[in-house]
C-alpha cells in the first residue's frame, strides 16, 4: 500500500483499520469485570492480580518478539492470526475454571491482542498521509478509546443478568469474526500495490534504530506518560473512597469524554501546533491534575481535575505517536510505532505496581505528590527532542 499523496486519510484502508481496532478493544474493555468473575469462580485472591496482569505481560513479550518481523506484506495475515486466537480465547472462557487454565487463556488473550494491534499499526503507518499524521493518529486513538465508554455499561446490562460472564466474553469475541473478511481484502490490496516498507531491515539495523537518541528518548517519554496515568487509573477508586468522594466512574467518564471531544473536534491542532509542545503541555497538565487532586476534598474540584486530565491526555497519545512517525526513517516507521505500543504496555504494567508502592510508603497524599513529580519528570525527559529533525520520507 503506497502512502497517498492526497492528504485525505479517510480511505477504505484507514476506516477498516479503525473498525478493526475498535472491535479488538471492545474485546479488551469487557475484562474490567474479570476480578468479580474470578471472585465468583472461587479463584484464590493471590491468583487474581496475576491472572489479570498476565495478558499485558504476554502482549509486551509478543510486541518485542513479533514487531521486528512485520512488514506490510505479512501484517494483515498476522492480525488475522490474532483474531483467530482471540476467537479461541472467547470460547475457552466457557470452560476454563481453574487458575492454571485461566492463566493459559489470559496469556493467549495477550498474544492475540498484540498480533492484531501490531499488524494493524504496521498497516496504518503505511497508508496515513505524512502531512496529516497527527490527525490520523488522533482519529485512530478515538477508535481505541470508544470501547471503554461503550462496553462497560453495555456489558453491565448483558452480564450476569442475561448471560453469564464467560458467555458474555465469548459473544464479544465472536463480534471480531467479520474482521477476518476485511483483513483478507486489506491483505490483497497490500500485496497488489506493494510498498517500500515491505522489505524488512536486518535485526542489527533495527537494534541500531532503537538505540538512536531521539527514538529511545521518545520511547522513554511515552512509557512515563502511561505509567503516570495507569497508576492513577487503578488507584482512583480507593483514593476517592479515602477522601470520602463519590463518582469515580463519572470522573473517568468526564476525562474520557474530554479526550474524545478534543481528538474529534480539535484534531487539526495535531498537525498545526508543534508536536513537542503538545507533548510538554500534556505532561504539565497531567502534573497539575495530580496537584489539584492533592488539595481536593470535595466533588467539584475532583471533576475539574477530570477535565484537566482529559485535556492533557487528549493531546498526549496522538502527539507522541505522530512525533515518532515523523522522527522515524521510512523503513522503521512500522517497527517504531509498535515499539511505542510496547512502551505503552510497559508503562501501564508498572504504573499500578509503583503507584501501589507509593501509597504503601507515603499514603495517598504522598502518592499524588509522587505522581506530580513523575509527570514533570516526563516533561523534563522530553527536553532536547524539540531539536530532533524529522526523517527523510
Amino acid at each position: 500500500m503506497s502512502t497517498p499523496q492526497n492528504p485525505r486519510f479517510f480511505s477504505f484502508e484507514f476506516v477498516s483499520l479503525c473498525l478493526l481496532i475498535f472491535l479488538s478493544y471492545c474485546n479488551i474493555s469487557v475484562f474490567y469485570s474479570l476480578y468479580v468473575y474470578f471472585e465468583a469462580l472461587g479463584i484464590p485472591q493471590s491468583w487474581r492480580g496475576l491472572l489479570i496482569g498476565a495478558s499485558s505481560l504476554a502482549t509486551m513479550a509478543t510486541y518485542l518478539t513479533v514487531s521486528p518481523f512485520l512488514t506490510t506484506q505479512n501484517a494483515a495475515r498476522t492480525a488475522a492470526v490474532g483474531i483467530v486466537v482471540l476467537l479461541g480465547c472467547g470460547g475457552a472462557y466457557l470452560t476454563a475454571a481453574s487458575p492454571a487454565a485461566l492463566l493459559a487463556v489470559r496469556l493467549a488473550n495477550g498474544l492475540g491482542v498484540a498480533l492484531v494491534s501490531a499488524g494493524a499499526m504496521t498497516l496504518l503507518v503505511a497508508i496515513i498521509p505524512p502531512t496529516r499524521s497527527g490527525q490520523a493518529f488522533g482519529v485512530y486513538s478515538v477508535a481505541m478509546l470508544l470501547p471503554y465508554s461503550v462496553m462497560p455499561p453495555l456489558f453491565d446490562w448483558l452480564s450476569p443478568a442475561h448471560l453469564g460472564y464467560p458467555q458474555g466474553y465469548a459473544l464479544v469475541a465472536l463480534a471480531l469474526a467479520p474482521a477476518l473478511i476485511v483483513l483478507a481484502v486489506l491483505g490483497r490490496r497490500s500485496r497488489g500495490r506493494g510498498h517500500s516498507h515491505g522489505t524488512r531491515p536486518s535485526l542489527a539495523a533495527m537494534a541500531q534504530n532503537a538505540r538512536k537518541r531521539p527514538v529511545a528518548q521518545l520511547l522513554a517519554v511515552n512509557a512515563m506518560y502511561y505509567l503516570s496515568f495507569a497508576s492513577l487509573f487503578f488507584l482512583a477508586k480507593s483514593l476517592f473512597q479515602a477522601r470520602g468522594l463519590a463518582g469515580v466512574g463519572i470522573f473517568f467518564s468526564i476525562q474520557t469524554g474530554c479526550m474524545i471531544a478534543l481528538r474529534v473536534f480539535a484534531n487539526r491542532i495535531f498537525d498545526v501546533v508543534p508536536k513537542i509542545q503538545l507533548i510538554r503541555f500534556c505532561y504539565v497538565v497531567t502534573g497539575a491534575t495530580f496537584l489539584l487532586l492533592f488539595f481536593t476534598q470535595t466533588q467539584g474540584p475532583a471533576y475539574l481535575a477530570a477535565v484537566l486530565l482529559g485535556c492533557g491526555m487528549g493531546v498526549g497519545s496522538p502527539s507522541l505517536n505522530a512525533f515518532m512517525y515523523e522522527l522515524s526513517e521510512p523503513a522503521f516507521k512500522g517497527l517504531n510505532a509498535n515499539l511505542m505500543m510496547l512502551s505503552l504496555q510497559g508503562g501501564s504494567f508498572l504504573g499500578p505496581i509503583l503507584g501501589g508502592a507509593a501509597v504503601a510508603a507515603y499514603g495517598y497524599d504522598g502518592f499524588l505528590l509522587v505522581g506530580a513529580v513523575a509527570s514533570f519528570t516526563g516533561m523534563a525527559m522530553s527536553l532536547g527532542l524539540g531539536s530532533a529533525r524529522p526523517a527523510t520520507r
